[in-house]
């Protein structure tokens, strides 16, 4: 019988440009685990560290980007781990970079792209990458008090 795990965490870093929200996502190296594929960050979250504390650390290894702002998008990703026969549920979160940030891409990655949400759900291949997309562009895209209620800081 599979295990329930929630040692992980998705980030989704975000900026606003034209009244908009654009999505940043990573293309992995040819020779990673789902190599050739855009992702946002997943990270491993350490033995008695925050989740939020794993998603920050992992935003600082993939991109080198200072985040201004923290969300909850209300949503948990989940994902079927063979080798582990884990069903592992990570809590998403969207972080907001500042209006035109450089990336310093980590050892994973070979490119970046600032997407909006409809071309990010088209280049991602997990169907949970695309549903975080939506749920954050459609809880936080358009501002204002509805999406202060999910800002963590």
């Amino acid at each position: 019988m599979p295990q329930i795990v929630a040692d992980s965490v998705d980030a989704y870093i975000i900026r606003r440009l034209n009244a908009r929200l654009q999505f940043l996502l990573l293309l992995r190296r040819a020779d990673a685990i789902l190599g050739n594929t855009w992702q946002s960050i997943h990270q491993h979250i350490e033995p008695g560290e925050t989740t939020l504390a794993a998603a920050e650390r992992g935003i600082a290894a993939a991109t080198g980007l200072a985040i201004v702002e923290a969300y909850s998008a209300d949503f948990i990703n989940q994902a079927f781990d063979q080798q582990r026969d884990a069903i592992v549920l990570a809590p998403v979160f969207a972080f907001v970079a500042a209006p035109k940030p450089p990336v310093h891409l980590g050892d994973e990655f070979v490119d970046s792209a600032w997407c909006d949400a409809e071309e990010a759900t088209a280049r991602l291949l997990l169907a949970g990458q695309r549903w975080a997309i939506r749920q954050i562009d459609d809880l936080i895209g358009m501002s204002g008090p509805d999406a202060e209620f999910y800002r963590l800081w």
